[in-house]
């Protein structure tokens, strides 16, 4: 009994690890791929960039709370989905790193927008939430991809599970990373609402 919560127990951890370095990965993925785009393609992602930050200066409270929440929420929806699937580990395993990929294309086009100024919003508008955000997609795709490891062992019969595959559980541990998400998401909102004017006498926004 002890060997198999062990063996849970590395399998957790090395799990995570690699879901962190594919985040991670596509930060500087999307970093570089800002930093090689053609004139024409970098343009439109600097409007991108300047669009997401002039969003922020001007939109009302619930407006940033539901854009900040929404598209990290499709990315849960996602991977809820995904982990009923017997075969879809490597779509789960692509989630984090098209995470990080929004993440590094957003602070790189933030910064060549905007220059100097663009440090203290990226600080304040970006990252902290990227790092929450990333956590959740992180967690997510974790216990995704257990889930399906679990349905397809079932399936298959190929071996003896290691964990029972308990619905009610896997829902509950998404519900709780919506919360997080949602309070994440409110906090980054209260930011941008405080921050707003002066930024915009920054950025000229």
């Amino acid at each position: 009994m002890t060997g198999n919560r062990n063996y849970l127990r590395n399998s957790k951890e090395k799990m995570l690890t690699l879901l962190a370095a594919l985040y991670l990965s596509g930060v500087l993925l999307g970093t570089v791929l800002y930093c090689v785009l053609d004139s024409e393609q970098l343009e439109v992602l600097n409007g991108i960039a300047g669009s997401f930050v002039a969003d922020r200066l001007n939109q009302g409270f619930l407006q940033t709370l539901v854009h900040s929440f929404s598209g990290v929420f499709i990315l849960l929806l996602v991977c809820f989905l995904l982990g009923f699937s017997a075969v879809s580990q490597l779509a789960e395993l692509a989630v984090p790193m098209y995470s990080g990929l929004g993440v590094g294309a957003s602070l790189a086009g933030i910064y060549s927008s905007f220059g100097l100024p663009g440090v203290g919003m990226s600080a304040v508008l970006v990252i902290p939430n990227a790092v929450v955000s990333g956590f959740v997609v992180i967690i997510a795709a974790r216990e995704a991809f257990r889930m399906s490891g679990n349905v397809y062992t079932l399936l298959t019969g190929a071996e003896a599970v290691h964990e029972k595959i308990d619905v009610r559980l896997y829902f509950t541990k998404f519900v709780i990373l919506c919360l997080i998400l949602a309070a994440a998401s409110m906090v980054n909102s209260l930011l941008a609402l405080l921050f707003a004017e002066l930024w915009s006498g920054l950025s000229g926004a």
